[in-house]
């Protein structure tokens, strides 16, 4: 079985591939798109290996998120964390716009592209 980092992707699914990273994005502007979205390209290209393994990237990154943003809310009602919680919530913030699109470039070069500790290995 190959590595996530040496697998690449044929030119003719590195276009999907692309779009299929940047589907996780879709929640910033329709609410539940950035999963919704990724679970669609998931069932609807469930035959490509690298297109649904995107997409489960695409959905799990965006549960995290959502799941950090929820316990660290918690965090809020203590004044003193407040501050913490907002530095923490704009980097999560850009660990979530970044890795989508970096993974979207990669993509779009051919090569396989694993989110760090939610990426998920080409079955």
């Amino acid at each position: 079985m190959s590595t996530a980092s040496a697998t690449t992707i044929a030119p003719e699914e590195r276009t999907l591939a692309a779009l299929t990273h940047l589907s996780g994005l879709a929640g910033y502007i329709v609410p539940l798109g950035g999963v919704i979205v990724p679970i669609i390209l998931w069932i609807v290209k469930s035959e490509s290996r690298i297109v649904s393994s995107i997409a489960k990237q695409a959905v799990l990154l965006n549960v995290v998120v959502f799941l950090l943003i929820g316990a660290t809310a918690i965090l809020w009602i203590t004044i003193l964390l407040i501050p913490v919680v907002i530095l923490f919530w704009i980097v999560l913030g850009l660990v979530a716009l970044v890795l989508p699109i970096v993974g979207a470039v990669k993509a779009w070069d051919g090569s396989y592209y694993a989110y760090p500790i939610v990426g998920v290995r080409v079955d």
